[in-house]
């Protein structure tokens, strides 16, 4: 994105940091030519994104979450922690002694 110089001097003066420019301009609603970021839709923005860091802390006390898709449809989900099932009964099996009859 290429601020001009009058831009640039204005956000200097108003104390307008270019990220802030820039999640105005990803978040924002046009109208006509103009990106409007009003405290209504940061409410809603903070609202969203609360949402989406109460999801991520659930899946990070999973211990992560994978889900397997395939043509637009979820095959199966399971929890990335969780040993896959056979792999962890042949691996302990072959870290035993074997018994002698």
């Amino acid at each position: 994105m290429h601020i001009s110089q009058h831009a640039d001097q204005r956000m200097n003066q108003r104390g307008i940091p270019r990220r802030l420019v820039e999640f105005t301009l990803r978040h924002g609603r046009v109208e006509g030519d103009r990106h409007v970021l009003d405290r209504h839709e940061s409410r809603r923005i903070i609202a969203a994104l609360t949402e989406e860091l109460r999801l991520a802390k659930r899946i990070m006390d999973k211990g992560g979450v994978t889900v397997v898709e395939g043509n637009d449809t979820v095959i199966t989900t399971y929890n990335v922690d969780a040993p896959l099932r056979g792999y962890a009964t042949v691996a302990a099996r072959s870290t035993l002694p074997r018994r002698k009859w």
